[in-house]
């Protein structure tokens, strides 16, 4: 018999004084009630009330055992209300990791108008360009640029991330503009590391011919910050998502070029851990994003293609 039920039959026999008031609680007999407290006894391999003909009183194994029972179903019923709660109500801590720049250009500055929506979450975000482990870290939900490389996940596709070859017009002047894509050879190329084709540029021309190009340059970086800057500060060509230079863009920073030739796009996914149902705060936060995402101009273009 399940545990669980007989601790909570011998604390409500200890609490009421009574076997027979528990069984009609439970509306059962008097004698199935005495046999489920000996199968506890018996479990335990202590005796844990001295029974007279009306009445009953704890043994010292008995007191001890109703203190320590009655904490640890205080204990469950606390547990299984926070559960409930969790999953019927919107509230609570939610861990969330993103990219470094997808997080603080497109994350943060919507979290006013979510908590206006939703004031009982919590927040707390982990940035980095590095894919986390989500079991690990323990984290409720990731956003992911690119090819998801772990099977195990559970996914939502939310997008794509629209990229574009960038240079500063100082760069250009000094060095002139490709036309072509084999002449990024030719070209000090940023080459961001955090892609598993990291040094692989692919295009396609106005016929969907594929265009690749193994690109070199004399700068690295895991951080697409730090690939954006040195772009900006005109050490070279960067091939990068254009959410993360739109104000660049706009302010002449940086412009795209090679626009004859699209470049690949990448996926962009929202991910939960495996084997977990996404609870109530969960769905609230992705699908308020989602549907941010696709009516914000920066990002519209991202989202354009739902393929």
């Amino acid at each position: 018999m399940d545990r669980l039920r007989l601790i909570e039959t011998f604390i409500r026999v200890v609490d009421s004084g009574s076997f027979s008031a528990v069984a009609r609680e439970a509306r059962t007999t008097q004698s199935a009630i005495s046999k489920q407290v000996q199968a506890l006894e018996a479990g335990l391999g202590a005796k844990l009330l001295v029974r007279s003909t009306r009445s009953h009183s704890l043994t010292e194994a008995g007191q001890l055992f109703y203190e320590r029972g009655r904490q640890m179903l205080d204990t469950f019923e606390e547990a299984r209300l926070e559960v409930h709660r969790a999953e019927h109500e919107i509230c609570g801590v939610l861990r969330v990791a993103a990219p470094v720049a997808f997080g603080r250009l497109h994350i943060v500055p919507r979290l006013a108008d979510f908590y206006a929506r939703y004031p009982r979450i919590k927040v707390n975000l982990q940035l980095d360009d590095n894919f986390v482990d989500l079991v690990a870290a323990g984290i409720d939900v990731a956003f992911r640029v690119g090819e998801l490389k772990d099977s195990r996940l559970v996914a939502r596709r939310i997008g794509t991330a629209h990229r574009a070859t960038l240079a500063s017009p100082a760069y250009l002047a000094r060095h002139g503009e490709p036309q072509h894509p084999d002449d990024l050879l030719a070209h000090n190329c940023l080459v961001y590391t955090g892609l598993a084709s990291f040094n692989e540029w692919g295009f396609l021309d106005g016929q969907n011919q594929t265009h690749s190009v193994c690109v070199g340059g004399n700068f690295e970086s895991n951080s697409s910050e730090a690939i954006r800057q040195a772009a900006c500060e005109g050490l070279g060509i960067s091939y990068s998502t254009l959410w993360i230079y739109g104000e660049d863009i706009r302010s002449g920073r940086v412009k795209p070029i090679l626009t004859r030739f699209r470049a690949h796009p990448l996926p962009l996914n929202v991910v939960f851990q495996p084997a977990r149902r996404p609870s109530l705060k969960v769905k609230s936060f992705v699908d308020y994003f989602a549907q941010a995402f696709g009516q914000d101009p920066d990002i519209a273009q991202m989202l354009a293609a739902q393929d």
